[in-house]
């Protein structure tokens, strides 16, 4: 339907509770059907509004700690000045003691009057008596007049009441007593206060599910190849998914990674996020991280950008080759495969032939997975590839020297030998 799209997204701007919540829901099944998601990311807007709906209310760690800091000294120095108007108010010179009268409790002072623990000497307590005394004189006499104008009050409404009972329908044909509809205004503002209550109390739950459904909506559009490059090249949207990328600790984290990896899985957009540090440095941390299925992403990812021929000579640098190299050598065989593919791409560039050889790691880890027996046969093959492929280059680069005239002509390799003043 041509007008779905805009009401669930005028209602995800609007509204802040649960119907916010049901929009993002609606809308995160509607793009789980792979011909709903280029009509859905047709709407230029909607991608914006849900990446901003998912950095809501999300800071890093650092930022969250700062705050909690200043809040730390406030409480201290607070507790300090609580500390210093107990100490000046703690100097009194009284000293306890207990009357044996029926008032009660009292203290003596240092100027040895007594008073009780209503604040009055016992002087005053005759006075304070006799007040009260009066006082509930004329309030029963108050009270007994009262009852009588209640009663006489209460047999005129009977009257009343039995009066209207007797002609309860007007000329009009509609019953005199309005009270009913009074009630159900009063019913349906008493409804609408509890809903409004209801989503303020639950509004941290209903924001944490909507960017929930909010992500899984995104998650599902970069799966299209058409969406791809246009999510892309939109900097906003670029711009929330890698600040969630970037916080290790954030529920989103991990889609957000899987939405770059769908990002390079398009070949177009690889040369723009190859050349920006920060998807780098979120890449090497996401390699590192101690969760499977954030290294499987972020190597799927590498080795994506890998495969771009203007990109490869920049990549090839000790950090990432390092992390290719540790990451070949676990147990998980897609995470296997996703190293080794990378470390094969970046073979094939006779530029960074120097920095797969320099780096310690990455030679020994090819030789060992081209040689176990225990390494899966696509993850095998593809490390002798790449030795291969970083042979030929090197051979590519011997020949290209230049022999001097005065050294005899001899085929290469020679497999001979050599020493300094060998005996025969």
């Amino acid at each position: 339907h041509p007008g779905i799209l805009d009401v669930l997204l005028k209602v995800i701007e609007e509204d802040t509770g649960e119907a916010r919540l049901r929009a993002c829901s609606a809308l995160a099944t509607l793009a789980k059907t792979a011909q709903n998601r280029s009509a859905i990311c047709n709407n230029k807007n909607i991608a914006i509004v849900l990446s901003n709906l998912m950095v809501q209310n999300a800071l890093k760690k650092e930022e969250k700690e700062k705050p909690a800091m200043e809040e730390v000294a406030d409480s201290k120095s607070e507790s300090q000045d609580e500390g210093t108007t107990q100490d000046v108010g703690s100097y009194s010179n009284t000293f306890s003691g207990t009357d044996s009268g029926t008032d009660g409790s009292g203290s003596f002072t240092d100027d040895d009057s007594f008073s009780n623990s209503y604040g009055l000497s016992e002087g005053d307590r005759s006075t304070y008596s006799n007040d009260m005394s009066m006082s509930n004189e004329m309030s029963m006499s108050n009270d007994m007049s009262a009852s009588n104008d209640r009663s006489m009050s209460n047999d005129r409404s009977m009257s009343t009441e039995e009066a209207s009972s007797a002609s309860p329908i007007n000329q009009f044909g509609r019953s005199t007593n309005d009270h009913g509809g009074i009630g159900e205004e009063e019913g349906v503002e008493m409804q609408i206060s509890s809903l409004k209550k209801l989503n303020i109390e639950n509004a941290s739950d209903f924001l944490e599910r909507s960017q929930l459904s909010a992500c899984a909506t995104l998650t599902h559009l970069t799966k299209h190849c058409a969406n791809a490059r246009f999510l892309c090249m939109n900097e906003q949207v670029l711009n929330n998914i890698l600040f969630l990328a970037e916080i290790l600790e954030h529920p989103l984290h991990t889609r957000c990674l899987e939405m770059l990896c769908n990002f390079t899985r398009f070949p177009s957009n690889n040369t723009k996020l190859a050349s920006m540090p920060k998807v780098i440095e979120i890449l090497t941390a996401g390699g590192k991280s101690k969760i499977a299925e954030d290294r499987l992403w972020s190597i799927r990812t590498i080795q994506n950008l890998c495969s771009d021929a203007s990109s490869k000579v920049g990549l090839a640098t000790g950090s990432l080759l390092s992390l290719l190299s540790a990451c070949a050598m676990r147990k998980d065989y897609e995470e296997q495969l996703a190293a080794v593919g990378a470390l094969m791409n970046l073979a094939t560039e006779p530029g960074s032939i120097v920095p797969l050889t320099n780096t310690k790691t990455v030679v020994a880890t090819l030789v060992h997975l081209a040689h176990s027996p225990n390494t899966p046969a696509p993850v095998r093959k593809t490390a002798c590839d790449s030795l291969a492929t970083i042979g030929l280059w090197l051979q590519t680069l011997a020949s290209a020297g230049t022999v001097p005239d005065s050294c005899p002509l001899s085929p290469l390799p020679t497999h001979t030998a050599t020493g300094w003043l060998r005996w025969d």
